[in-house]
């Protein structure tokens, strides 16, 4: 039912694959340091696929569109919870981060309103690792090391630069949720330039 919701709206859906793909893989190597259940894996992959499909409806706000359409949708195998999980990570991949203080996410219990935040987060760098949606990032590589934590961003022989500044302004709710520095870097083999978000 997510793979036909995107389809009607997204089409071949290109971009959301990529996405999905990357935030994964971001869930993957950081899913037990944010304390991210492994069930909730499947969610963020789901909320990577769907999270433009607002640009049907407009441009403007579409994440705000996203999370109308993904609520109102029949989407069969989910509970409303993790209807409204999904619905939410969608909507905070650009822009305003979903928020505590937000109506919908208070309407949550405790433990989901950490899961939208943290696999919001995920979905901010993925979505900016795909920004020029030309599929450049192959993959991330996500190591730890002296209080920080470091994503190597490999794009082959492509040139991830503009990739690397988007991820780079999307990465404030990963490092305010781990209490430390992220640092993007590009692989060796990539062009571009380490960069680094300190914690606030």
């Amino acid at each position: 039912s997510v793979v036909a919701l995107a389809r009607r709206y997204a089409g071949d859906n290109a971009h959301g694959r990529q996405v999905a793909r990357l935030a994964t893989d971001l869930f993957d190597a950081t899913a037990s340091t944010l304390g991210l259940p492994s069930s909730s894996r499947e969610l963020l992959e789901h909320a990577a696929l769907l999270h433009d499909i607002g640009h049907a409806v407009d441009h403007d706000r579409h994440q705000r569109h996203t999370y109308y359409l993904v609520r109102n949708s029949e989407l069969l195998g989910f509970d409303p919870d993790e209807i409204e999980i999904m619905a939410l990570v969608a909507r905070g991949h650009r822009k305003q981060v979903p928020k505590p203080s937000d109506p919908e996410v208070q309407a949550l219990a405790g433990s989901k309103r950490k899961l939208v935040r943290g696999l919001a987060a995920l979905l901010r760098i993925a979505d900016a690792l795909d920004r020029t949606h030309f599929g450049v990032v192959k993959s991330v590589h996500v190591t730890k090391a002296a209080g920080r934590m470091v994503i190597e961003v490999d794009a082959g022989a492509e040139n991830a630069e503009l990739e690397l500044w988007a991820a780079e302004r999307r990465i404030d709710l990963l490092s305010r949720l781990l209490d430390r520095p992220v640092v993007l870097r590009a692989a060796p083999a990539t062009p571009g330039r380490a960069l680094v978000r300190r914690a606030s």
